[in-house]
């Protein structure tokens, strides 16, 4: 369903069929919810993706700078996941996420209706 708001701007809706594709989705974008809050303590602007290095933490040991790596590590992994999900549900489903995302367009995934 497309749909078209008062700002010009198009939003793609998916209505999944499966509870279990929409528990999955949900699950990935609330995970990379909580991992941006930690990637914008650490500096990055996660619209534009660029560093602020000013706010980069200041790191007293190896322990430390290996766990700030393993957090930006698992947040590129998640939001890779995420990304490759959604292009598989949005084949599923006959929308062209990618292509769609480049026009500037929202895509929403919704929870089937029946729950």
């Amino acid at each position: 369903m497309v749909f078209q708001d008062a700002r010009c701007k198009r939003s793609i809706i998916i209505t999944l069929e499966n509870k279990f594709e929409y528990d999955q989705i949900k699950e990935l974008l609330d995970s990379i919810m909580y991992q941006k809050k930690l990637m914008n303590c650490y500096g990055l602007d996660t619209v534009n993706c660029n560093w602020d290095l000013k706010k980069f933490p200041v790191t007293r040991t190896d322990t430390q700078m290996n766990g700030i790596q393993r957090d930006i590590q698992k947040y590129n992994e998640t939001v890779c996941q995420y990304n490759d999900y959604s292009k598989r549900l949005g084949l599923e489903y006959g929308i062209d996420i990618v292509n769609e995302m480049k026009k500037g367009c929202n895509i929403i995934f919704r929870p089937p209706s029946n729950s």
